[in-house]
C-alpha cells in the first residue's frame, strides 16, 4: 500500500490502527487486517432500534386515535413464517418476516417517511450488522420471540393499541439487550 500510494509506511500504519479502533477493520491471526463483518456494534444497534421504536410509537398512537383496523391475518402469517423459518434454521427469512410484521403496522400511517426511514434502518442493520442480527439465539429464544410477536397481534386483535405498543417497545428492548449478550 505504501508503494502504491507513494507514502511511507507510518501513515498507512496509523490509518489502519485508526480504522481498527473505529471497528471498521479487524486484526486476524495469519490473515493480517481485514474489513470487519459487522460495522454496527451492540450500542449502535440499540440506537437504531430506538429510531424504529419512535416511528412505531407514533404510528400506533395515530392508529389508536383513528381506531384503525389492523389486518390480523397478515400479522399472523408473518408470525407463522417466522416460526417455519426458525424451525428450518433460515435466519435471513426469520428476520425478513420480523421486518415485514413491523412494515405491515407502519403502512397504517399516512406519513410515508415513517415507513421509508424504518426501511433504511432495517437495511442498515441487515447490511452492516448481520452477525448481531443473525445471532437470534437458540431455538427456545426464537420461540419466545415468536410468542411475543403473537402477543402483539393478540393485543391488536383486542383493539388494545396501548398494550400492543408496550409489547413492541419491550420487544425492541429485548432485541437490544440480546445484542449486548451475544
Amino acid at each position: 500500500m505504501a508503494k502504491e500510494l507513494e507514502v511511507s509506511r507510518s501513515p498507512i500504519r496509523k490509518a489502519i490502527t485508526a480504522l481498527v479502533s473505529e471497528g471498521i477493520l479487524d486484526y486476524r491471526t495469519y490473515s493480517g487486517v481485514v474489513v470487519r463483518d459487522s460495522m454496527i456494534d451492540p450500542a449502535k444497534y440499540g440506537h437504531l432500534l430506538e429510531v424504529i421504536k419512535v416511528f412505531m410509537d407514533a404510528t400506533i398512537q395515530k392508529m389508536k386515535e383513528q381506531n384503525t383496523l389492523v389486518d390480523i391475518a397478515a400479522l399472523r402469517n408473518y408470525i407463522a413464517s417466522m416460526d417455519r423459518s426458525s424451525y428450518l434454521q433460515d435466519m435471513e427469512d426469520y428476520i425478513f418476516n420480523q421486518h415485514q410484521f413491523f412494515f405491515r403496522i407502519l403502512k397504517h400511517d399516512s406519513n410515508p417517511y415513517y415507513y421509508e426511514n424504518v426501511k433504511r434502518v432495517f437495511f442498515t442493520i441487515n447490511n452492516f450488522s448481520m452477525e448481531t442480527v443473525l445471532k437470534q439465539g437458540s431455538e427456545d429464544k426464537r420461540d419466545l420471540t415468536i410468542k411475543k410477536f403473537t402477543a402483539i397481534a393478540d393485543a391488536f386483535e383486542a383493539d388494545d393499541y396501548d398494550l400492543a405498543n408496550e409489547r413492541i417497545r419491550t420487544l425492541f428492548d429485548d432485541f437490544a439487550l440480546n445484542a449486548f449478550r451475544a
